[in-house]
């Protein structure tokens, strides 16, 4: 997969998509955050679209570089359970 920013695409829908294609060959939450590098707590906000921080509601959108790392893993995860 080339790397191409144009794609570039923070809404909380499209990590949805991506972390239900990985999640729907078998792989947990956690599997995605130790691929990704970041926390369960973070691929949570990235699902949700939102925190709640001081009881103020707050956007979480995706980076470029977790989205991208997200299509990997997909991609990855549908390949191995092909097998």
């Amino acid at each position: 997969m080339t790397p191409d920013a144009r794609k570039y695409n923070p809404d909380p829908a499209h990590a949805r998509t991506l972390i239900e294609r990985i999640q729907a060959t078998g792989k947990p939450q956690r599997w995605i955050a130790e691929g990704l590098g970041i926390s369960e707590r973070r691929v949570r906000y990235l699902i949700a679209g939102s925190r709640i921080v001081n009881g103020e509601t707050l956007a979480v959108a995706m980076s470029y570089t977790e989205q991208l790392a997200l299509e990997c893993l997909a991609d990855a995860a549908e390949v191995a359970a092909l097998d």
